[in-house]
């Protein structure tokens, strides 16, 4: 009997348990538990934990959403961008690729221009690809534009770049148009321009790394790669997977004469890129560069005996046959340089650093004027903007007596590069040899106040006065050059001459 009740309330137990669990299965589910799997209120918290400075809570909640089932790729969309904030570009590579196979329209340009800019950042090759796609998917968008205009900048369109970037601009693009924008006048050559773009995108901060890199590469591009430097330094220490950063700063090192510095940036590079086509001829290049130092340690032989086995296992890469033709110039053997240099000009045709450098050899150590105009010429065709090629051709076309061209030529460059006391100079030589001696006086005085005290400046000043019958200016230059060491006998003699008194005729 006993035993029968036991078992009646047993079952009575077990029959109260089973209606208990069906009940609970049909309460509605905890609030906590529910928004923990809402992708809007992860996304919410997300926003709340970045806003806090908790970047890493915030990724970890991005990360959560992304993976709950049915969840589009806004997750991840966000996700990327906070994680290019934090300079980890490979996580966000990662991210704006699962952003974009889950979005459409806006959000998916936006995800893979992101990619495209982030790509081209970290060295992987993809980036034309991704800002195709990108404007593929929202043709209309400014994030589609300005990445498509950086592609097209570094590809030399410049046309194609700057349309692409003012249409960016003018949907509000912000920083990314900006760069963009420089980018597009970079490829125009239009350094300036370009300049002024990246510093409006944040680049003189590094905010915006991309514009960073690109403010140093012009910096080193006229003439402040010292400038460069430190701006390269900051990018890296805070972006250490940067490839770009790392290529730019080969670069500005290779322009500061520090060849082996610039081999460990470029082994840097090679070490992160992937599939960066460009730091292979990056390797090519720093190592010519580190042959260089023996030239600027007075042992010219040694950068001839690294050249010469570099050009023979490169013999189709420009800047090899380059460096071999600096080399043997400091050997002053200028013959052997000039066919390096022909060759190099073969390889290049576009070439204007190949062009500039045959008629630096032609001119300067062939002592031949004429042969080296045409070189200048078609340097100064390929890159306008450069002063230096223009001062050159300007001092070619002196020595060749083309003193019209001479003046036509330089005349511009004074006026764009107008501390640059060269210009000045061979304007005044033009000048003088032209008997335009009052001009001459006006362009040798600009000259004289950039520059310390020159022997030449003072002789071709006194002769311009002379021109003008001007004796006592002619006395006050003419004795300012010989107490610098002029030695010109028919200066010195006329000199003495008027300084005793004769008349000039």
């Amino acid at each position: 009997m006993i035993a029968s009740v036991w078992i009646l309330v047993a079952a009575l137990v077990s029959a109260q348990s089973a209606d208990d669990k069906d009940k609970d299965k049909q309460k509605p589910p905890d609030k906590l538990a529910q928004a923990a799997t809402v992708p809007a209120d992860l996304l919410r918290q997300a926003e709340e934990k970045a806003a806090a400075g908790d970047l890493d809570g915030a990724a970890d909640l991005l990360r959560k959403a992304a993976a709950l089932p049915g969840a589009t790729g806004e997750p991840s969309l966000r996700l990327g961008r906070l994680l290019e904030s934090k300079h980890e570009l490979d996580t966000a590579i990662d991210a704006y690729q699962a952003a974009a196979a889950g979005l459409s329209g806006a959000a998916k340009g936006e995800a893979l221009a992101r990619l495209s800019i982030v790509q081209h950042l970290r060295g992987v090759s993809a980036w034309a690809v991704s800002a195709e796609s990108a404007v593929a998917a929202d043709p209309e968008g400014a994030w589609p534009a300005s990445a498509l205009a950086m592609a097209r900048g570094r590809q030399g369109k410049a046309d194609e770049a700057l349309a692409l970037a003012r249409k960016a601009e003018a949907a509000g693009g912000g920083a990314p148009a900006q760069t963009a924008l420089g980018a597009a006048h970079e490829a125009a050559k239009d350094l300036k321009a370009a300049e002024e773009a990246y510093r409006a995108a944040g680049g003189a901060t590094a905010a915006d790394v991309t514009a960073a890199v690109g403010l140093a590469r012009v910096l080193r591009l006229t003439r402040r790669a010292a400038e460069a430097e430190p701006l390269l330094q900051k990018v890296v220490a805070e972006s250490p997977g940067a490839v770009a950063a790392y290529k730019e700063s080969a670069r500005v090192k290779m322009a500061l004469g520090r060849g082996a510095d610039a081999m460990a940036d470029g082994a840097l590079a090679a070490a992160l890129a992937e599939g960066d086509p460009e730091v292979a001829a990056l390797a090519v290049e720093t190592a010519v560069a580190r042959a260089l130092d023996y030239v600027a340690a007075q042992k010219p032989d040694l950068a001839v005996q690294d050249l010469t086995r570099l050009r023979d296992s490169h013999p189709d890469a420009v800047a090899v046959r380059l460096g071999l033709a600096r080399a043997l110039i400091a050997k002053r053997q200028a013959a052997a340089a000039i066919v390096e240099l022909q060759k190099a000009v073969e390889l290049a045709p576009d070439s204007a650093e190949a062009h500039f450098q045959l008629g630096v050899a032609q001119h300067l150590h062939k002592q031949n004027a004429a042969a080296a105009v045409p070189s200048f010429e078609k340097a100064a065709a390929a890159d306008p903007g450069n002063p230096d090629y223009r001062i050159s051709l300007g001092a070619a076309l002196v020595d060749a007596k083309q003193y019209d061209r001479a003046v036509a030529e330089l005349t511009p460059v004074t006026r764009s590069a107008p501390k640059r006391p060269e210009g000045w100079i061979y304007l005044g030589a033009a000048h003088l040899q032209a008997k335009r001696y009052k001009d001459a006086v006006a362009a040798l005085e600009k000259a004289a106040a950039l520059v310390p005290p020159s022997a030449q400046v003072e002789a071709y000043l006194a002769w311009s006065h002379f021109g003008l019958k001007d004796a006592a200016g002619f006395k006050l230059h003419g004795g300012k050059a010989r107490a610098l060491g002029h030695k010109e006998a028919t200066l010195l003699q006329y000199l003495t001459r008027i300084e005793g008194g004769e008349l000039i005729k």
